[in-house]
């Protein structure tokens, strides 16, 4: 990759564009690991918080994920082919509101400046924004990371406390948001019929490396499924299937750490909700893979979520 030091354009910028560019043009393709951010820094000669910049941004458009410990991957090829098509439309709206700004009088500097204090404004509320996540099982309670933007709180919420407790339920007096799967969107928009808080019905999938990495499993043995509740079993279950992915799988409900350990002996590698991997690896087998899986809102929904944050908020700026 090569920088232009003389454009006046920032580093971040640039280096996003040619992360999108080779994607686009299939060097880089679904699941293919970057660079870590130190390497990329030394090898173009920029500091790392510009690559570190250029990643987070790039990770909470939808385009890269990143693991703790294993690094960061092309997330979606067919995502951003489809924000390139976006893009286009929306500059095509620029254009349209800068003709009609022109024609009211101002300049295109005075355009610029409008957008730019205008998008800050909205990225100033958006920062100080609260999402509650209701779910159906105690494992997606540790899922809370969907890069809604800097600064947006998700709050998860356990669907059968809002069912069992009232008081549950006047705790998300306070949010902008409530946010649930579309299987639950009935029953939580009665529950919280009290409340004057919107509530958005979103379509939940598993994280496309973590699809990957099951993928790439040479499989001679169970592969271990380890939770806390029947319903993420299922889920973990259906996914799988919608991946074209059949693994033999060995279900282990709550299982006692003795048990565990036994049963993990048995198993060629081991698939797990987050909130449990530090009870797992207390006992996992040497070099036994060790996957979580982890479930965000599809493409669509995300974007849906988002834009409906931006409604919320766009009346009190």
């Amino acid at each position: 990759m090569d920088l232009d030091r003389k454009s006046g354009i920032p580093f971040y910028i640039q280096l996003k564009e040619q992360i999108r560019r080779r994607i686009t043009q299939g060097i880089w393709t679904a699941g293919t690991k970057l660079p870590t951010e130190r390497d990329l820094s030394e090898s173009i000669a920029v500091s790392r918080n510009t690559v570190s910049q250029a990643y987070k941004e790039l990770e909470s458009e939808g385009i890269l994920s990143s693991a703790r410990g294993r690094g960061t991957f092309v997330a979606d090829t067919l995502l951003i082919m489809q924000q390139e098509g976006r893009k286009e439309k929306v500059l095509r709206i620029v254009d349209v509101a800068m003709e009609e700004a022109v024609g009211l009088g101002f300049s295109i500097d005075d355009f610029v400046s409008f957008v730019h204090v205008r998008g800050m404004e909205k990225k100033d509320l958006l920062s100080r924004m609260k999402v509650a996540f209701i779910v159906s099982n105690p494992e997606q309670l540790s899922d809370s990371n969907w890069n809604l933007g800097l600064g947006v709180t998700l709050l998860p919420f356990l669907l059968s406390e809002l069912q069992e407790s009232p008081r549950a339920q006047e705790r998300l007096a306070g949010v902008d948001m409530a946010v649930t799967g579309a299987a639950h969107l009935a029953e939580v928009k009665t529950l919280l019929a009290k409340l004057s808080t919107p509530i958005l019905g979103i379509s939940l999938q598993p994280k496309l490396e973590t699809i990957v990495r099951i993928a790439k499993l040479t499989m001679g043995r169970d592969l271990a499924l380890v939770c806390e509740s029947q319903q993420f079993a299922e889920k973990v279950i259906v996914a799988l299937k919608q991946a074209g992915l059949h693994p033999a799988i060995k279900t282990l409900i709550q299982p006692s750490e003795d048990n565990l350990r036994e049963e993990l002996l048995k198993c060629g590698a081991v698939i797990l909700a987050p909130k449990l991997r530090l009870r797992v690896e207390k006992v996992l087998p040497q070099n036994m893979e060790c996957i979580e899986f982890q479930f965000e809102p599809d493409a669509g929904s995300l974007n849906l979520l988002r834009g409906a944050l931006l409604e919320i908020k766009g009346g009190k700026i």
